[in-house]
């Protein structure tokens, strides 16, 4: 048994499953059920949950990648030549392209709702405000889908 690689799937492991996790719910159960509140009230919730939240996610998200790179380094039977070149590599680098892709989307989606709440503190646009719910509402779920994406990808990478 390798020590050093039990560790560091472990730091891969449990925070993915915060990221992905935290994606899922906050994609599919909690922001549309503050959204059917209506503004004020989703504007009140989620000002007092990002702070804790956004940290906890992004720090997850931020440990996954950067031990998932160590990894790559690390394996035995893998290393960032084979990226792309055998089974293996082929399933940790389409795991790892959507990693990075579901960032984005998550990313994108925390930009539409910082958006969405200067444009309501500054006008009542209520059109402008639907859209850009929708569009965040569109990028939390992307996020939340590639970001298992990535995850079945880099679990099938073991028996492939």
């Amino acid at each position: 048994m390798d020590t050093e690689l039990v560790i560091m799937r472990i730091l891969h492991i449990a925070p993915g499953v915060v990221w992905v996790g935290s994606a899922f719910f906050a994609a599919f159960i909690l922001n549309p059920r503050l959204r059917a509140l209506g503004p004020e009230m989703e504007m009140q919730v989620t000002a007092s949950i990002n702070k804790v939240w956004g940290p906890v996610v992004h720090g997850a998200a931020a440990i996954t990648i950067i031990v998932g790179f160590l990894l790559i380094s690390r394996t035995p039977s893998g290393g960032f030549g084979d990226l792309f070149n055998t089974d293996w590599g082929w399933a940790i680098g389409i795991g790892l392209v959507a990693s990075f892709i579901a960032l984005i989307f998550g990313g994108l989606a925390g930009f539409s709702q910082a958006r969405g709440r200067r444009l309501s503190e500054e006008s009542p646009d209520a059109a402008g405000q639907a859209s850009l719910d929708m569009q965040a509402a569109i990028y939390e779920k992307l996020h939340a889908v590639v970001a298992l994406v990535a995850v079945a990808a880099m679990a099938a990478a073991r028996w492939v």
